[in-house]
């Protein structure tokens, strides 16, 4: 049996998809300040999201009262912003389960959206494969979405190690994470200040990422010329990254490795921070070659 497909592998990757959601619905969801149409939107955009992230691993779809907890919203309001949504296509509905899943127009949407979008990760599809061969464990792609990052790709490795840790998809913000980290310490330190302030409300769900503590991160990718994720966000799972730049030199994205920390040590971790540097610079050519600026959302 795959490592992968195994009843453990299945459930961990199921717990940290639940996670996943609850986070990116707090730091999603409204501040309060906006009318109420907007706030109404943000509803509905919330609920899409956390159908597509819920129910990423189960075909049979995600049910009312699964979205009704982790959204922390009414019942009944629920239903209703879902009803919504199904009769606009983006959300299916089982005629036999009533489970949710994403419907026809939010793939439609998402193909729309990749033409442009996917280019970055077209340009990485190389080095990811490179990277997993090389070093036996999973690569990743996160690209900036303005003060987040989002898990744009990942290419699992021949080895016998699986992270689930991130996932295509996965939200959070700049900092929290090896890929995201490395992006945050290429930036100037006024935008490092910014990227604080903004994210300050949803790091209060990462309590191991307070200002202070990633000013330190960042000083410490400076130095060693690689951000290292030695177990913050998930305990037990380590990654190194690099970050990316688009060709007017600006970091817009990230390559990664995960692994146990056991695989992530010494000389090892050394060799593969040589490895990314040099797939970073691969596809910064890639970009560059293009002449065309990777939008940050």
């Amino acid at each position: 049996m795959r490592p992968d497909a195994d009843p453990k592998a299945l459930s961990d990757r199921s717990r940290i998809a639940r996670r996943s959601a609850s986070w990116t619905l707090a730091h999603a969801i409204e501040s309060g300040q906006e009318p109420a149409g907007a706030q109404s939107i943000q509803r509905a955009l919330v609920l899409l999201n956390l159908v597509g992230v819920l129910a990423r691993d189960r075909p049979e779809g995600v049910s009312l009262s699964e979205l009704t907890r982790v959204s922390e919203r009414p019942k009944a309001s629920v239903r209703r912003v879902l009803l919504a949504l199904v009769q606009a296509g983006y959300v299916e509905q089982d005629p036999v389960t009533s489970r949710y899943r994403l419907g026809l127009q939010a793939a439609v949407l998402g193909e729309l959206a990749s033409r442009g979008a996917d280019r970055l990760g077209s340009l990485s599809t190389d080095s990811l494969i490179r990277l997993s061969d090389v070093s036996e464990d999973t690569a990743f792609l996160t690209v900036r979405h303005g003060s987040y990052a989002v898990c744009a790709r990942r290419q699992e490795g021949p080895g016998p190690i699986r992270n689930y840790a991130l996932a295509v998809g996965d939200r959070h913000p700049l900092g929290v994470g090896a890929g995201s980290l490395a992006i945050l310490s290429a930036l100037p330190d006024d935008e490092v200040d910014a990227v604080l302030a903004t994210t300050a409300p949803a790091r209060t769900h990462y309590p191991r990422f307070d200002d202070d503590t990633l000013r330190r991160l960042v000083r410490r990718t400076r130095t060693a010329g690689y951000a290292l994720n030695d177990g913050l966000v998930v305990p037990g799972s380590w990654a190194i990254g690099v970050a990316v730049n688009d060709g007017t030199g600006r970091p817009v994205a990230a390559l990664s490795v995960a692994s146990i920390a056991e695989r992530l040590g010494g000389q090892r971790r050394e060799e593969l921070a040589e490895v990314l540097r040099r797939e970073a610079e691969t596809v910064h050519a890639a970009l560059a070659a293009t002449n065309e600026s990777i939008r940050e959302g």
